[in-house]
């Protein structure tokens, strides 16, 4: 069986500025069409395939006229290499872009006067009815429909083309030494994060399809199946004190004449399992939306979710409920518009949903939810605010001259990309927007993020890394508590990206990948000036760092090879086998890789790979372990063995990594793959008993010999 890793970057599309340059422009016989729509008091940007005069915006060679064909007084602006042009300050109405054929700095036998539509709508800047409600959304169903219906053109003689102090640094304090049972691998100590499998020293809670499996730990005997509902699959698990807490996404179907139509909401329910057999239901709260996190301060539970209302149904029917819900048991309640708040520079058609509640009273205490309106992406907390990181691409349309630009503008994009980082301050249940600001490129995940003495810290990936056109740049931002830059490093690995990020104290530590696996390490103690000590490059790359203590950390990911093909111009880079790295930077300047294990190859995976909450720790051995699926390469090209799934236990110290325990459950005859039911998903132990945890069952081991005791199926 072939398994094949492939390494993608999710894109979001900011419907800002222009959206889809694929679906504003198609080629006909001798004309292209284009149509650009931007917001009032925001800029319409193009990129050009030859180089225009420096003066042309300013000698009426470029000119912008209304629908009378009078000429207004639009900002034109040329970049540096006057090929980007930027036309601002345009008010709310229909415009005409004109480019002469004497505004190129040379003049090429096909050139032809270019005329280009475009359009300003106005934007709702502030929501006090239900009517500015509608009109917010309107104006991204206008730019929809813009995308998808296109009516404007540019028009030549002949012919033309165109191509727009808390810090993240986990000390395992749950799972200190004398503990007695696991916990939650949670980014920021004190901070849980909700798991699909916990326990709480005397009880296993695991999910299983729609079902939450209570099993208890010490005669490994089921306790309980519980179901929440019909067709409701949990997906969040905490414990606090007595109360077991679940969250998961639900739908609602709102109508069926003359159109189907349905919505997702977040809910999260509460149950007392002091009598683990007999769970009762406490309440059950929610808003709408799809949950994105869930995360717990002390007696404080968070629920974040995005909600993308249905506005294109505003295309057939103006009475369209826009407003987003909240959700107490079987009563709904309709947040009020002046309660909506708009977030600054709001740039998606989309709800940010945050509510929190007190736990230690969860019965009466008050479900209090806020909706800010335009935006969602990842998220990081920290013991102050709810920090989101929210992607930003803008895509202008490319114009070109001569019939040899034809083909390759039809493909040819250009795009520029920002995060936008909103803060939401939290003080027990109050939940206030304090600050916006940005930055340059994205965030890979939360681990991207960190705040430490006051300072937020956070490493993007600008432009594109793969393809022979790639352009991307690393950085490392530190913004003050108002989110306004104060220091950075800029310009890292050119032409790599970003694969894990973890901040220790007043060092950052970033991994990027193409070819090689750079490992840098950078100084933030003063936040004004940020620089890199040391870097490393080693094959191969690590999706996760773990801090072992202060100079050591265990990078988890996979082991890599670099081939050239046969037609390629560029190398092709293949995952092997997984790989663990440990590593030394008791020299900041000089980071080492002390040592390198590899299990398996090609095809072999594991899912703390992806999701850190699968790393196990057990800091009173200095155990780290995590559930693997092993393959190993055969003499056949592309062709693996299947060789067992199960998990695998090291020690892990600052004089190395050792395998402590293989508990890999070997392919039966015959069998060519895994089977998903049976991959372990975590691993537990409380206290020296282990457990791995499938959706098939739990095994329990000797904690001292990992010797197989006890074997439960589900």
């Amino acid at each position: 069986m072939k398994k094949d890793k492939i390494i993608g970057v999710g894109l979001v599309l900011s419907l800002i500025v222009i959206v889809g340059v694929s679906s504003l422009f198609y080629w006909a016989k001798d004309t292209v069409f284009a149509n650009g729509l931007v917001f009032e008091g925001e800029g319409y940007t193009m990129q050009f395939n030859q180089a225009l005069k420096a003066d042309s915006v300013t000698n009426g060679a470029i000119t912008v006229t209304d629908t009378a064909g009078k000429v207004v007084q639009a900002k034109l602006t040329l970049d540096a290499k006057a090929k980007v042009l930027t036309v601002e300050n345009l008010k709310a109405g229909q415009y005409t872009l004109t480019v002469k054929k004497n505004a190129y700095a040379k003049a090429p036998k096909l050139n032809r006067e270019q005329k280009i539509p475009l359009e300003v709508i106005q934007k709702v800047t502030a929501l006090k009815t239900e009517a500015d409600l509608q009109a917010y959304f309107k104006a991204y169903l206008a730019i929809e429909n813009t995308r998808f219906n296109n009516a404007g053109g540019v028009k030549e003689e002949e012919s033309a083309d165109v191509a727009s102090e808390s810090s993240s640094e986990n000390k395992d304090s749950a799972s200190s030494p004398g503990s007695s049972h696991s916990s939650t691998n949670n980014q920021v100590e004190g901070i849980e994060e909700g798991d699909i499998t916990i326990t709480d020293g005397r009880y296993i809670y695991t999910l299983v399809d729609n079902k939450i499996i209570i099993v208890d730990a010490k005669s490994l005997k089921l306790v309980k199946r519980l179901t929440v509902g019909k067709d409701i699959y949990p997906t969040h698990l905490m414990k606090h004190n007595d109360l077991l807490i679940v969250g998961y996404t639900t739908y609602i179907q709102t109508q069926k004449e003359p159109y189907y139509d349905s919505k997702s909401v977040s809910k999260v329910a509460f149950y007392d399992v002091k009598n683990a057999a007999n769970p009762t239901l406490v309440r059950e709260v929610g808003h709408d939306g799809d949950m994105n996190n869930m995360r717990k301060l002390g007696n404080y539970l968070y629920v974040v979710s995005s909600k993308t209302p249905n506005y294109w149904m505003l295309r057939e029917n103006a009475d369209v409920e826009l407003r987003p819900a909240t959700y107490d048991g079987d009563d709904e309640k309709l947040l009020p518009v002046d309660q909506i708040r708009m977030l600054p520079q709001s740039n998606e058609p989309s709800y940010l949903m945050v509510s929190a509640i007190d736990v230690s009273n969860v019965k009466s205490n008050e479900w209090k939810t806020e909706s800010f309106l335009g935006s969602s992406g990842q998220m990081y907390m920290s013991e102050q605010a709810i920090y989101i990181a929210s992607r930003n691409v803008h895509f202008w349309p490319e114009i070109g001259i001569g019939r040899e630009a034809t083909t390759s503008s039809s493909t040819s994009t250009q795009r520029e990309d920002e995060t936008t980082i909103y803060k939401i301050a939290v003080d027990k249940t109050t939940i206030n927007m304090s600050a916006q600001g940005k930055v340059k490129g994205s965030v890979l995940n939360q681990f991207s993020m960190d705040e430490h003495k006051g300072y937020i810290r956070i490493a993007t990936t600008e432009g594109n890394a793969w393809g022979t056109e790639a352009n991307s740049k690393n950085h490392l931002f530190i913004l003050d508590k108002n989110l306004k830059q104060v220091g950075a490093v800029n310009d890292l690995a050119h032409g790599e990206r970003i694969y894990s990020a973890r901040f220790m104290g007043d060092k950052a530590y970033l991994v990027t990948f193409k070819e090689t696996d750079p490992l840098f390490v950078i100084d933030t103690k003063d936040p004004r000036a940020p620089k890199v000590l040391g870097e490393l490059k080693i094959p191969g790359f690590s999706n996760y760092l773990h801090p072992i203590d202060d100079n050591h950390l265990l990078g988890i990911g996979y082991d890599t090879e670099v081939r050239m093909q046969e037609g390629s111009k560029e190398p092709l880079v293949f995952t092997k086998g997984m790989k663990l790295s440990l590593f030394d930077v008791t020299d900041f300047n000089n980071p080492k890789e002390q040592q390198a294990v590899i299990i398996g190859g090609r095809g072999t995976y594991s899912p703390v790979q992806y999701d850190h909450k699968a790393l196990f720790r057990d800091p009173r051995n200095d155990y780290y372990g995590f559930p693997i699926t092993v393959y190993a390469e055969t003499d056949e090209e592309d062709r693996l063995k299947y060789e067992g799934t199960g998990s695998q236990i090291y020690k892990v110290t600052a004089s190395g990594i050792t395998l402590v325990a293989d508990l890999l459950e070997p392919a039966r005859p015959g069998e060519q793959y895994e089977d998903a039911y049976n991959v372990v998903q975590r691993l537990l132990y409380v206290d020296d008993e282990f457990y791995a945890v499938s959706r098939l069952k739990v095994t329990s081991y000797d904690g001292k010999t990992f010797k197989k005791q006890q074997m439960l199926g589900f």
